[in-house]
């Protein structure tokens, strides 16, 4: 079960009123593209959306335009939400800010992470690796963004977490187009992840930078040749 379909399992969980709606909605879509649930050029039609998530078109309608305006999605000749397709260009522009952007919350966690905080990530890691094995590679997408989302939410960096966020919400549809897995089993014992992990058990920033530096080259040398000029 994906994280989406968790929340959409859970009805009762669910908030009330025309704004708590429209903020759910914006909340699932966002998460739908940056765990890889749609692809670049993908149109979000707005009544089966709204039916997938079991919402009314109003509140959905909203949170697509909010997703315009964050320039996560576009609008078609026809006014019909769309994922953007990502040139190798705009990539390598989003990939290289992410890079800043993460390498600064990963030194930010290395100084404070706990104990179970860094358990979670292994379990994060395992699940990559369990994706990875049965070559489902939607599966190891989604299990990457978690795992690069809980390092973010275990910062103490409010609003550079929420930029990487956003970000992400570019970099999940290239994911999701990918059709194939990393060069680099997930399993390997030089994989960054793991590297990371021990990092920020030694509670050490710069080693912590080091290693996500390294996830970023190898993520940008499997995922850039597979996208157009």
């Amino acid at each position: 079960m994906t994280l989406q379909d968790e929340a959409l399992s859970n009805p009762s969980d669910r908030p009330t009123g025309r704004g708590a709606l429209a903020a759910f909605a914006y909340q699932q879509i966002r998460d739908r593209l940056i765990h890889s649930y749609y692809r670049g050029g993908e149109r979000l039609v707005l009544r089966p959306l709204a039916a997938s998530l079991a919402l009314s078109p109003t509140p959905v309608r909203e949170a697509l335009l909010r997703l315009v305006s964050e320039q996560a999605l576009e609008l078609d000749e026809r006014n019909t939400a769309r994922v953007p397709q990502i040139s190798r260009a705009a990539f390598l522009e989003i990939h290289a800010l992410r890079g800043d952007i993460e390498v600064r919350l990963s030194r930010n966690v290395a100084e404070h992470i706990t104990a179970e905080q860094i358990q979670v990530l292994r379990e994060r890691h395992d699940a990559f690796i369990e994706a990875y094995q049965a070559e489902d590679s939607h599966g190891t997408a989604v299990a990457n963004a978690a795992f690069h989302s809980a390092v973010a939410d275990f910062s103490n960096l409010s609003l550079t977490a929420g930029l990487m966020h956003s970000l992400w919400t570019r970099i999940g549809p290239i994911y999701a187009a990918a059709n194939g897995l990393p060069d680099i089993s997930p399993a390997d014992k030089t994989h960054p992840h793991l590297q990371l992990i021990d990092a920020f058990a030694e509670h050490n920033p710069e080693k912590a930078a080091e290693a996500m530096r390294r996830d970023f080259a190898q993520a940008q040398s499997w995922l850039g040749p597979l996208l157009p000029s």
